[in-house]
């Protein structure tokens, strides 16, 4: 058996963890003498940090709405089996130990001792292979992958066992997404999604859910005492509704936000303030329609697309340079390791965009600087944008119309162009996300249970051999190979172009370090565990 302890080096992962936060805090601008105070361990506890809040679902895995936001409201209260360090490795959460067979076909965790519910019970094994039969049946908001477990089973109460169909060489990263919820209260719960007792939110985690107001978007958080870990640096979390951060901040009615790079100066100044910066994989992307527009099932017509949008210009005029223009590979080009810089990057050139549309038979033959197809029908579209993206549709729309493309733009707000999105009903459209980086999305693979379709089946883009590369480099185990198949398998995106990528979005943050100075430098989410839980 190869067995892997956690007391046995959770020496050398604090020593990692501390390494990584001693040089991620050269992100923040303000106070170059601050690295080590500015660290969640040296932090003094506080009574109370206010944020702004918003209606992002009950914080259940069933009830939260699916973006970033619900998931992280959700994981103050519930804990997973496992979770991974800063550099992506495993690392036990609510499993302390686990072992694997030679063959790789069985793991064996052990469960963390003395584990209570936010109401008292023991955790035990049971519970976690009540959550694994229970998410199978009812696969919740954001499901995990159990399509390779053959089986789950107790040992003892504090030992868990799982038989895999086949070696999986990301089983145990997987498991980091894995919540745990009570058996003793869930097993009696017919309808999960709309399961909005107070016994929904009894967790493990390091706080209790005490207010919810859908219709405020408001929630109030305290410590859990019976908390496993060390004690939350934050007594209380409020999220209350704001209708201006900036203006609430400064009048200490919140406690952090994100700022744009033009509202710098009004802070960087003064020393009440710290800020810190953030390179993130967050991204706007843009997706077409290939079921129901057929000039973007052309390869050739999305790349004219391509180069006809100015991805620069999108960042300094939307983002005022505080972003990176998109990879048309997908993946980040400074912070992901297995970038491939030699792909077609699709360098901004209306001249290429037109020869391409030209080579495809669109002419602009009435002179009303529209192009046409062979029919006499308008190359016209409508380009779907939340409020959050429509200053990047107006400018997609100007680019386009310089090569005979015209855009219509249509906003609404993130859960409508959300629902419509899913439901394919959109011709192009915006979407912006953290999770812009993992290339299943071009993939007809689904990932859970939950899925009844894939992005790629939404806009209508199938190639088996984008899905065979990704199958590979999900089972490659040798970091050089992993290396040589995310290579081939982003250059071969970038020449298919099923999405584009049209700039990662920098995150600017802003706090008064007097106020609360336990900020993470890694993650620049405001309601992220890791700001208030020294794990």
């Amino acid at each position: 058996m190869i067995k892997n302890d956690l007391k046995k080096w959770l020496a050398l992962l604090l020593a990692v963890m501390m390494l990584a936060t001693l040089s991620g805090c050269s992100s923040s601008t303000a106070k170059a003498d601050s690295d080590e105070k500015n660290t969640l361990a040296n932090q003094k506890q506080v009574e109370v940090l206010k944020l702004a809040g918003g209606d992002w679902g009950y914080p259940t895995p069933y009830g939260i709405y699916p973006r970033g936001p619900g998931s992280r409201k959700m994981a103050l209260i519930f804990d997973t089996l496992m979770a991974t360090d800063t550099d992506g490795n495993p690392a036990g959460k609510l499993a302390t130990e686990w072992e694997k067979s030679e063959d790789g076909l069985s793991y064996t965790f052990k469960i963390r001792p003395e584990v209570k519910w936010n109401d008292g019970e023991a955790l035990t094994a049971d519970d976690v292979v009540f959550s694994y039969t229970y998410q199978k049946t009812i696969p919740p908001v954001n499901a995990v992958d159990f399509s390779k477990i053959a089986n789950m089973e107790v040992v003892d109460p504090q030992t868990v066992k799982v038989t895999l169909t086949e070696a999986d060489p990301k089983f145990l990263s997987n498991m980091a997404s894995f919540y745990i919820i009570p058996k003793h209260i869930w097993e009696s719960v017919a309808d999960p999604t709309n399961y909005l007792d107070t016994k929904a939110v009894v967790g493990t985690g390091p706080y209790k859910l005490t207010e919810y107001s859908k219709e405020h978007g408001t929630y109030r958080y305290v410590i859990n005492e019976n908390y496993w870990g060390s004690e939350p640096k934050v007594k209380e979390l409020q999220f209350i509704p704001v209708s201006e951060e900036i203006l609430a901040f400064e009048q200490g009615d919140i406690d952090r936000i994100s700022i744009t790079p033009d509202v710098m100066e009004r802070f960087e100044s003064d020393d009440e303030y710290e800020i810190m910066q953030y390179v993130t994989s967050w991204a706007y992307r843009l997706y077409y329609n290939m079921n129901t527009q057929p000039e973007f099932a052309n390869t050739t017509f999305r790349q004219a697309v391509a180069y006809a949008i100015n991805r620069d210009q999108l960042v300094e005029k939307v983002e005022r340079g505080s972003a990176v223009a998109g990879n048309p590979g997908v993946l980040h080009p400074t912070s992901n390791k297995q970038y491939n810089s030699a792909v077609e990057q699709y360098a901004y050139s209306t001249q290429k965009a037109g020869e391409l549309l030209d080579g495809l038979g669109f002419k602009d033959s009435d002179g009303d600087k529209i192009r046409e197809n062979a029919s006499g029908e308008k190359l016209s579209f409508t380009l779907l944008a939340d409020e959050g993206s429509t200053r990047v549709a107006e400018l997609i729309k100007q680019d386009l119309s310089l090569v005979g493309i015209e855009i219509i733009v249509q906003t609404t707000d993130t859960k409508t162009r959300d629902a419509r999105f899913a439901a394919g009903d959109f011709e192009m459209i915006i979407n912006g996300s953290g999770g812009g980086e993992d290339l299943a999305e071009v993939t007809n693979i689904k990932k859970s249970a939950k899925a009844t379709s894939t992005t790629a089946m939404v806009i209508g883009y199938n190639n088996p051999q984008v899905d065979q590369l990704y199958k590979d480099l999900q089972k490659a185990t040798d970091p050089a190979e992993q290396l040589r198949i995310s290579g081939e398998l982003q250059a071969l995106v970038a020449q298919e172009l099923p999405k584009l990528t049209l700039y990662y979005k920098n995150t600017i943050n802003v706090h008064r370090p007097k106020v609360y100075d336990g900020w993470s430098p890694d993650i620049y989410h405001n309601d992220a565990r890791a700001n208030f839980v020294a794990e």
